[in-house]
This record gives C-alpha cells, structure tokens and sequence, in this order.
C-alpha cells in the first residue's frame, strides 16, 4: 500500500485523482485508524488550517498511525507554492521515520509552476508579484524558496538541481523547470529519504511503478450546489458573469464573530428558491470591499460551512462542488465526513469522490475550473 500524508482537502482528493489514473484503489480519509483495503490511502490532516504547534501535533499522530501499517511508501503531500507548516511537519516525519534526508519538490512544472535559482515562479513571473502575494493566510511576500518554507540560519536545509550531488542529511528543495526534471528526480531518490512534494513529483513516482490508463467520465447530476471559499480573481469573475447571465448566484450573508449558527431564515429561502427554479445554485463570499472586515478567514470558513449544511438538510442535492481547500475542510467537518471514495478525475485537482448518496468534487482555489462546471453555470 501507499500512503499520502496531505496536509489539507483539495490536496488529498489532488492526489486520489493522479491515483485514479494508475488503476489503483484509493480512498480519502481524516485518520488512519480507519483505513480500509486499497492500493492508495490517503490521509488529510487538515494541518494547514491550523497553528504551528496544533499541526505538528496532528502530524505526530497522523504518522504514527500510518508507520502501524507498514506501507511501501509515504508521500508527504504539500502546498505546490509551500504555504502551510512545511519544514516543522517535516522535521517530525524525519524524526518518527528515522530518516536523516529528506528532499521537497514542490514545483509542478506541468502546470506552470518553477523554481530555478532557489526563486519560485508562476508561468515565469516571480511568486510574490502574482496573486497569491494577497492571499488571506499565506501571503507570500518573498519569491526565495527558503524564505517562503520559513528556513532559518539553524536549518540544514539547501536548494540543489537533480544533476547536483546531493547531501548524506539535511533537507534539500529541489529545483524543477520541466517534467523531465521531476522524472530526473523520482529517479534519483529512493525510500532513505522523506518524500515531500506536490502533484507533479507524485506522478514521476507513480509512473516508475505503474502504467496509465484512460479515465472514465463523469455525469454531473442535478441539483448541483457550488461553494466557492476562494480569494482568487479569476473565480471572483466567473462567479459575477455567471450571477449576470443566471442570476444562480447566492452571496453569503452578513454576520458578526458572534454568529455560531447559522439562522438567517429569509437567505435559505432565496437559496432554495434558486434550486427549485434553477436546479443548480452558486454560494460565495462578495467581493464587495470592506464587506467582511474584521471578521477572520477562519470565522468566515466555519460560517460558510454552518450555512452549506443548513442548505443540504433542506435540499436534496445530488453534487456539491467546492472550490477552495480550507472551505472544503471546514464543511466535511461540520458535515462529520471523515470518508471519500474517489470516482472521476475531472482535471488535474478537482476530483469527484461519493460520500453515501451524493458526490462531492473539490478543486484548490488557484486551480482552473473544468469546463464541465463552467458550461452548467453558464448556459441558460
């Protein structure tokens, strides 16, 4: 068996997908004390989401859990532009695996994201000068990569190209341009050292042990709800052509840090009477400046979510679609599902996985949307 370590949702379902494509048998849980029989477990901690201290413990439990089953690989999955608590979960996996090596490629080149010269950039601009220098919990300020991981003159830690001679210990970044590049790494390391990436490295792994196959399609049901918990323009301005073409388009209501449920009577009804006439309905945040303010990205997700299970005890819908990893986080835990069985890859990261009698797809929010959810929105 392999085991994914992923530290949050979308990057979970990220690499159930890429699994999908090598026939092997994968299933998403919250803890390994629940795996069951299949060829990929993966394992979402749901670490990014917390504090530094709350993520190494999760971490350290997590593992401890997955070195019971003895599998024949760990991956440790991460944020391909390295937010989160990175270097300390990695130190722990070091230090419970008793390995002294550990390399992180973080880099996916297939889809436009490098690091050359210890510098990280999205289809050649430099990270910090792209969108995500705002993003909400993670800004990144700074394109070097050790910065951005948070090394500090006490690391052991160095940024080397696969063609490098590489280090006895210690923690290496390693520098990729191309897919050759990963393929060149994948072959270079082996189970001594700690794997750490994102997707792309994940698949130059697979791919030296498994073959390809074609993909079954997927056929979205109605009614359809979408959620979208992310920052990003690109979704911001999806949403706003699809809510003047459609008007489907629900914005989260008002509310103030003292609001623990959700009870906003006359906003559920507007989102059912969208459903009822519409059969699909999107839900997010507006991008009216100032609307939110004073109200913290992690207050603001734990309403988002009390508001998404209000709506699914009301209305049968069959697909639920949710863009953003700490969004998607913070719903299956209000929703308590701690299992998902992966079905379809619709495109790289947004995977659609059963949980009883309904499906939920899930996308990292920098990540395109598939055309096959942009064309339901979008025509009449």
């Amino acid at each position: 068996m392999i085991v994914v370590l992923a530290d949050d949702i979308t990057g979970a379902a990220e690499l159930a997908g890429i699994g999908l494509r090598y026939e092997l048998k994968a299933e998403i849980i919250m803890s390994a004390s629940q795996h069951a029989d299949v060829d990929l477990l993966v394992v979402c901690t749901d670490s990014r989401s917390l504090n530094n201290e709350d993520a190494e413990k999760v971490t350290v439990k997590a593992l401890q859990e997955i070195l019971s089953l003895k599998p024949e690989l760990i991956y440790k999955k991460i944020d391909s532009v390295l937010r989160g608590h990175i270097l300390d979960e990695v130190k722990v996996q070091m230090k419970l695996t008793g390995l002294n090596k550990a390399v992180i490629l973080a880099a996916n080149p297939s889809l436009g994201r490098t690091i050359k010269d210890g510098k990280y950039y999205i289809d050649g601009v430099l990270i910090h000068k792209t969108g995500f220098a705002t993003d909400p919990e993670f800004a990144i300020t700074d394109s070097d990569v050790l910065k951005m991981i948070g090394a500090t003159d006490n690391d052991e830690i160095k940024t080397l190209r696969h063609v490098d001679k590489l280090p006895q210990n210690g923690i290496v970044i390693g520098e990729a341009e191309t897919t050759a590049d990963m393929n060149a790494w994948a072959g270079r390391v082996n189970n001594n050292w700690v794997l750490v990436g994102a997707g792309d490295f994940f698949i130059s792994l697979l791919h030296k042990r498994f073959s390809v196959r074609e993909g079954n399609k997927a056929n979205i049901e109605l009614p359809h709800l979408f959620v979208s918990g992310t920052a990003f323009d690109k979704s911001k301005q999806f949403i706003k052509s699809v809510k003047e073409k459609n008007e489907c388009v629900a914005y989260l209501p008002l509310f103030t840090r003292e609001n623990d449920e959700f009870n906003d009577e006359s906003w559920l009804n507007q989102v059912s009477r969208i459903i009822n006439k519409q059969n699909r309905v999107i839900i997010a945040i507006s991008n009216e400046e100032n609307r939110f303010e004073g109200v913290s990205a992690l207050h603001l997700r734990s309403f988002m979510a009390k508001a998404i299970k209000r709506i699914l005890q009301r209305e049968k819908i069959k697909e639920l679609f949710i863009e953003g990893g700490s969004t998607a986080g913070a719903i299956l835990q209000e929703m308590k599902i701690t299992s998902l069985e992966p079905k379809n890859e619709l495109q790289r990261g947004v995977v659609r996985m059963k949980v009883k009698d309904m499906y939920i797809t899930m996308k990292p929010g920098s990540y395109e949307l598939p055309g096959q959810i942009k064309d339901l929105y979008l025509m009449k």
